[in-house]
C-alpha cells in the first residue's frame, strides 16, 4: 500500500476504546485521525495567539491603535483620490 504523496506513514499507541469508537463513525482511521490532528492543531495555534495578546505590553498596544488610525485615515484618502467617483 502506498502513501498519498505529501504525507507519511507513522504508527501510534491509541486507547483501544476510543480506536473502537472511530472505527465505528468513520470508514477511514487515517482521515480522521488527520483531521482531529488539524483541529488539535489549529487550537494550539488559537491558544498561543491567545497568551500572546492577552501578556503583550500596554505600550504596544497603544502603538498598534495610533497606527491603525493613521493608516486608516492615509488608506481613506487615497481610496477617496483615486476613486472615479471623486471629482
Amino acid at each position: 500500500m502506498t502513501t498519498p504523496q505529501g504525507k507519511r506513514r507513522i504508527t501510534v499507541t491509541i486507547d483501544a476504546q476510543l480506536l473502537e469508537a472511530i472505527d465505528r463513525i468513520s470508514k477511514n482511521r487515517s482521515a480522521t485521525i488527520e483531521k482531529a490532528l488539524r483541529l488539535w492543531h489549529a487550537h494550539q495555534v488559537e491558544e498561543q495567539l491567545l497568551a500572546f495578546y492577552q501578556h503583550r505590553p500596554e505600550r504596544d498596544e497603544t502603538e498598534e491603535i495610533q497606527w491603525a488610525q493613521a493608516t486608516q485615515f492615509n488608506a481613506f484618502d487615497a481610496w477617496q483620490q483615486e476613486s472615479p467617483w471623486h471629482s
